[in-house]
């Protein structure tokens, strides 16, 4: 093999031994999930759980692009019918790792009906609850309780964070606009505190 062989070889190599590409992880936090769960139904009781998933989307986005953290650190998968964040879904189908996070010993303070709306049975303890995070959350209801199922489905799978994904995690840096003069020091702030964040 020749000097270009080798060089071609040792390129594979360097190429194939580069890293994964990095999505920073929150550690979430699922008793303030619960607590966006019960402002979300205390602000519309009877909201579905389709649109207290997207709601909870909507607020994240515009609390990263914001201030440069989510609300409670939640994971957002690219699932089928849009971003789905994993603990607040799993809260509302009783998951049991989500109780065992809460320490619950079974009983939740909302209650899900035959057609998926959810109705909470206690107020939200808005101590767990920045300004910011209720700023979002007002946001994020006002903006999904007038669209229909199909606009928040369209809206959400043409969002960047979703379409990057590929149906995977999806990636807070992409909640923050192109356009925003502040993104490099919002990414650079999320990719350092991260793994440290306390919700």
């Amino acid at each position: 093999m020749g000097q270009n062989g080798k060089f071609l070889e040792n390129s594979d190599r360097l190429r194939y031994m580069q890293p994964m590409t990095y999505i920073p992880r929150y550690i979430p936090n699922a008793s303030k999930a619960l607590e966006v769960i019960l402002w979300i139904v205390h602000r519309k009781p009877g909201f579905d759980i389709y649109r207290i998933v997207k709601t909870a989307f909507f607020a994240d986005k515009m609390h990263v692009a914001s201030f440069g953290r989510p609300i409670c650190g939640d994971t957002y998968a690219a699932a089928p019918w849009g971003p789905l964040p994993q603990v607040i879904y799993n809260l509302l189908r009783h998951d049991p790792i989500e109780m065992i996070a809460l320490q619950s010993n079974g009983e939740l303070p909302f209650r899900v009906d035959e057609r998926h709306r959810v109705f909470g049975e206690r107020e939200p303890n808005l101590r767990r609850l920045s300004e910011s995070d209720v700023e979002a959350l007002e946001f994020g209801v006002r903006h999904v309780e007038k669209m229909s199922f199909e606009e928040i489905y369209q809206e959400t799978h043409a969002d960047p964070a979703y379409i990057n994904a590929g149906g995977s995690q999806m990636d807070y840096r992409d909640f923050i606009p192109d356009d925003d003069q502040a993104k490099a020091e919002k990414v650079e702030a999320i990719e350092e505190t991260a793994p440290y964040a306390v919700f």
